[in-house]
C-alpha cells in the first residue's frame, strides 16, 4: 500500500474527549501498522493550556503502555489558542511553518475541526484569512466532524460558508453517528 503524502493534521478541539478517545487511538493503530506518512505530525490545537509534553501524557491515557507509545508520542505536539478570536491564527500559522521546516511535511496541512458545530464557520473563516486555506505546492483539507447542520437549510447554510473559504475539493465532511444504527442492526441480523 502506498504511504500517504507528508503531513500535518491539525486537530481543532484537540482537549476534548473524542480526541483522546478515538482520534488519537485511531492513529496510533495506523503508526502501529506502518499506515502513516513518513513525514507525519499532529498539532492538536485548542483554549487548554497545556504544553506538548502534557498534551502528549493526556492522549497517552488511551494508548496500551510500551515503546510503542512512546515513540508515537513523538509525532504529537499542542498548540494553545483561542479559536475564536481570529488573533491566535496567526500563532497558529507560525507554529505549522515551525513543524514544517522541521519536519519536511512539503506543506500540506489538515485541518479537522473535532469542536462543537457553532465553530463550523468561525474556524474555516480565520484559517482563510491568514492564508492557511491555500497553498502553492502541497494540498490543505477541511474536515467537518459530526452533524453537518441541523436540517437540510442549516447544512446548505453551513456548505455556503464553507465555500467561501475552501474550495469543494477541499472540503470534507464526517457524521460519526451517521451508520451508527445501522451497524447495530447488522449484529443484530448476525
Amino acid at each position: 500500500m502506498k504511504k500517504p503524502d507528508h503531513q500535518i493534521l491539525v486537530i481543532f478541539g484537540a482537549s476534548g474527549d473524542l480526541t483522546r478517545r478515538k482520534l488519537i487511538p485511531a492513529l496510533y493503530e495506523l503508526y502501529r501498522q506502518n499506515l502513516l506518512p513518513g513525514n507525519f505530525a499532529v498539532l492538536g490545537a485548542s483554549r487548554t493550556e497545556m504544553s506538548d509534553d502534557e498534551f502528549r501524557k493526556k492522549m497517552y491515557e488511551f494508548l496500551p503502555e510500551g515503546e510503542a507509545r512512546k515513540e508515537f508520542g513523538k509525532f504529537l505536539y499542542y498548540q494553545t489558542m483561542d479559536t475564536e478570536g481570529p488573533d491566535d491564527y496567526m500563532l497558529l500559522k507560525d507554529r505549522l511553518d515551525q513543524l514544517d521546516q522541521k519536519l519536511n511535511t512539503e506543506g500540506n496541512y489538515i485541518f479537522y475541526l473535532s469542536t462543537p458545530p457553532s465553530l463550523y464557520d468561525i474556524i474555516p473563516k480565520h484559517l482563510y484569512n491568514v492564508g492557511l486555506a491555500y497553498h502553492d505546492t502541497g494540498f490543505r483539507r477541511l474536515i467537518v466532524e459530526k452533524p453537518f447542520g441541523t436540517s437540510y437549510e442549516s447544512a446548505r447554510n453551513l456548505n455556503v460558508q464553507l465555500l467561501n473559504y475552501f474550495e469543494e475539493n477541499q472540503i470534507y465532511r464526517i457524521d460519526h453517528y451517521l451508520g451508527k444504527e445501522t451497524v447495530q442492526n447488522m449484529l443484530v441480523m448476525r
